[in-house]
């Protein structure tokens, strides 16, 4: 499903081309570029010169195309791990990433990119082009002792790029299950395969803790203890084989001293498919010391330590781009940078001025640092405000490649809005829907983003650089205690990756006692949605919905928001500002009825909170909207309710002891469930 046909989305789409003869968000490319051919007919035919310029134009087109498919372009994916929006030099010039704002200031800067809250979401939707909630994939991350991982009945990037005569190859972190071979790499499309299975591990000596039913499974035996000569919980694999002799060595020097030694073995007139989803800077907090050199001024030591691990990653990427020139492959190439979700507070990550962090449906925990870079691109550096999600790059990087992709995923091919003036032909995105204890979801079309439920803890946490120590882990504190109350969905070890403690300390805490997961079903038929057009929707708060977006020279843009404090000169902004409970009303404050939304009404009740802002407005999401837009809220509600067709329950299955490393060689090792 690619676009909804709503009862009403005549009235959105129809007739809104702006005077410069360009579409608006609302009037797709494809709408656009039909219209456009049979106007071009048209005065084909007045000229009487139809077959004339048809001839002409199939003699241009066919060396263009013998050119395109000789050139298929190297595609770079790179992922950074939990890097926040304002863990970036070009949104917040404290961090050192020399190499990646070089990078995004040659290219294009994607300032309004859009991911998953979470690691595994983020990843499955990246590389299938489908939203979690429709794989089962909404609801947090994998475990290593979970018997599950990413649905083998959908094709991937590398998959639909192997099939157009790719090369392919990952290096780093793929954290979308390996309990069964056929979930692990080199069986879903994979030429090869150089790093590690789980979601967080030691930097250094690759190891990941073993939990199950919420407790250590050794607790007398320390992380890393070695009762072989293999460390406990070891991860790491040379495609399929585990690779001991990284043990010892940090991660970024491992995958980037790879991808040399990759580029320099390989014809670089032979397309490759590359993705680098980077280890860093996911917690545990490591690095070596020389990368916190830089920061010996910053107090509060985790984001002195969590600066240094950004700078080794931009030394890495940094790596990676000199080899791509030296080797020959950089000026066929198309880089895609992104995070897989906004940075965790309370690990040292930061989103200021954005509200929200890791695991929130806040645009913190959603909105990351992004861009494209090629020496292909005709419009570098530029800054490109056109809408864009995480389930765009299956499409884009797949029709990059000169292959095809199913008509039923839910990205768009980008390139062309990327690269040119062209509008994105995304009109709206799905933040997440959880309907696994009552509804919890976002959606956002055009301006407007729809919050129900509990969308996680919305502080504003400014930087701590400029902070006191005593002032930012009395900050952490409340941030994990909000955590752990408002959304009560984590388990211990859970909650243990994505709020870890001081550095590589390994936690071993008392137990929290796990809490039930209860899946219903979705059995009722569908109906119809709610109808309103857009005029309705306009005359109830009118923004700037039929106003395309266009790229503009980077020195032009503000790309740090509106930061609006004086952290330029080492002002303390001690406190962290909280929201207004005030601004949360229910569907029962706004006189909404349920009876229009059938499907909602079997996970909603009148009590349900609803949030809506208007994010290009209101960045920060400082003003809740919704009792004075009513109508964006009936609107959205509707879309929310069509979405709902596809919705899959939360595939999560109970530990397995099987998986046990001792059972493995200390190792963490496929071969104990049956995919599916």
């Amino acid at each position: 499903m690619r676009f909804p046909m709503l009862s009403h989305s005549s009235s959105l789409l129809n007739g809104l081309k702006t005077d410069l003869g360009q579409p608006s968000r609302y009037y797709t490319q494809q709408q656009y570029e039909r219209d456009h051919h049979r106007q071009t007919v048209l005065v084909m035919k007045t000229k009487g010169a139809i077959l004339l310029l048809a001839l002409i134009g199939i003699i241009t087109i066919l060396p263009s195309l013998a050119r395109d498919v000789e050139t298929k372009p190297h595609i770079i994916l790179i992922v950074a791990d939990d890097l926040g929006w304002n863990d970036v030099s070009w949104h917040n010039p404290k961090a050192m990433t020399p190499h990646l704002e070089e990078l995004a200031k040659g290219g294009v800067v994607l300032n309004q990119a859009y991911v998953q809250p979470i690691c595994t979401p983020t990843r499955s939707a990246l590389l299938t082009g489908r939203y979690p909630y429709t794989l089962g994939r909404q609801r947090g991350v994998l475990w290593p002792e979970e018997p599950t991982g990413l649905t083998i009945k959908h094709k991937i990037i590398p998959q639909a790029l192997k099939a157009v005569g790719y090369s392919t190859h990952i290096v780093g972190k793929w954290h979308l299950g390996f309990c069964s071979w056929d979930y692990t790499p080199t069986s879903r499309g994979f030429d090869t395969f150089w790093g590690y299975y789980t979601g967080a591990e030691d930097y250094y000596h690759h190891v990941r803790p073993s939990w199950y039913q919420g407790k250590p499974v050794h607790p007398d035996q320390p992380l890393g203890s070695r009762s072989n000569s293999i460390p406990f919980g070891y991860d790491f694999r040379n495609n399929t084989d585990p690779e001991y002799s990284v043990d010892g060595q940090y991660s970024t020097y491992v995958f980037s001293s790879y991808i040399e030694d990759l580029l320099r073995t390989r014809n670089a007139s032979d397309p490759m498919f590359l993705y680098l989803p980077f280890q860093s800077v996911h917690s545990p907090l490591q690095v070596p010391k020389n990368y916190t050199a830089p920061f010996e001024h910053i107090k509060d030591q985790a984001r002195r330590v969590k600066l240094g691990m950004i700078l080794a990653l931009d030394e890495a990427v940094g790596r990676v781009l000199q080899s791509l020139k030296d080797t020959g492959h950089y000026d066929n190439s198309v880089i895609i940078f992104t995070s897989d979700n906004g940075g965790p507070t309370v690990s040292a990550g930061n989103n200021w001025p954005l509200r929200g962090n890791k695991t929130t449906l806040w645009e913190g925990g959603t909105r990351v640092p992004a861009f494209v870079h090629s020496p292909l691109l005709p419009n570098k550096g530029t800054v490109s405000n056109k809408l864009i999600h995480v389930t765009d790059w299956f499409a884009t990087s797949v029709g990059l490649g000169g292959g095809t992709f199913p008509d039923d995923t839910n990205g768009y091919d980008q390139w062309k809005a990327i690269s040119s003036s062209a509008p994105s032909p995304r009109a709206e995105m799905i933040y997440n829907i959880d309907m696994t204890n009552g509804m919890d979801a976002g959606i956002r079309m055009g301006d407007y983003k729809l919050l129900v439920g509990n969308p996680g803890p919305g502080k504003w946490t400014p930087p701590p650089e400029g902070k006191s120590i005593d002032s930012f882990q009395q900050e952490v504190k409340m941030n994990l205690h909000d955590s752990w109350n408002s959304i009560n969905k984590f388990t211990e070890p859970q909650l243990l990756e994505e709020h870890p403690t001081r550095l590589d300390v390994a936690t071993t805490g008392v137990s929290l006692e796990e809490s039930a997961l209860s899946f219903e079903r979705i059995h009722h038929s569908w109906k119809s949605i709610y109808e309103f057009t857009e005029s309705q929707l306009l005359e109830e708060h009118p923004t700037r919905l039929d106003v395309p977006t266009t790229g503009v020279p980077f020195d032009e843009s503000t790309l740090s928001l509106e930061t609006t404090e004086d952290l330029e000169h080492g002002g303390d902004v001690a406190t962290t500002r909280t929201r207004n409970e005030n601004e949360e009303v229910t569907l029962e404050d706004l006189g909404i009825q349920l009876d229009h939304f059938p499907i909602l009404k079997q996970f909603m009740s009148s009590s349900t909170k609803i949030q809506v802002y208007n994010v290009t407005g209101d960045p920060e999401e400082r003003k809740n909207i919704a009792p004075t837009a009513k109508n964006v809220v009936k609107t959205l509600l509707g879309l929310l309710q069509y979405y709902l067709k596809d919705y899959v329950n939360p595939d999560i299955l109970p530990d397995n002891p099987a998986a046990n490393p001792a059972h493995w060689n200390n190792t963490w090792t496929p071969g104990w469930c049956k995919a599916k």
